[in-house]
């Protein structure tokens, strides 16, 4: 444990969570344009970050246990961190939830438009039961 003061943890991690912020701004843009490169170094950052957050944030709340509440002047910069905090969180379910719909979709367009590409069936014996595959049959001429 470092000497920090409850007030210095929590402007770090205010800091901490402002950079991730951006992050996942980049990580957003990264997704939408398709930049795998990119989306691997944002991610690589972002969990660099919370990982700082995460040993800050014990820190915090050791020191925290330890203070009585009159002790406790940071009220309001607690208050902004963990505002923070719920701004990163919304920021990856909607993301997530944007993955998940598109990943469906494109499930669903494949899964439509080419039937025998579905994933296997195993029997009760565990035997693959290999569906018949469908025929597909483009521009016929009578």
């Amino acid at each position: 444990m470092s000497n920090l003061s409850y007030k210095e943890v929590l402007e770090k991690e205010d800091e901490i969570l402002s950079k991730v912020i951006i992050e996942q701004a980049n990580l957003k843009k990264a997704v939408n344009e398709k930049s795998w490169p990119d989306l691997m170094k944002v991610i690589s950052n972002v969990n660099l970050y919370m990982d700082s957050f995460n040993k800050l944030d014990e820190e915090r709340e050791e020191i925290a246990s330890k203070l009585s509440d009159d002790d406790m002047e940071c009220r309001e910069l607690l208050a902004k961190v963990r505002g923070k905090l719920v701004r990163c969180r919304t920021e990856n379910k909607a993301l997530g939830d944007y993955i998940n719909i598109t990943r469906n979709f494109v499930h669903g367009v494949i899964d439509h438009s080419l039937p025998q590409t579905r994933s296997k069936v195993y029997s009760r014996n565990g035997n693959i039961i290999q569906k018949q595959p469908h025929s597909v049959v483009v521009n016929t001429l009578f």
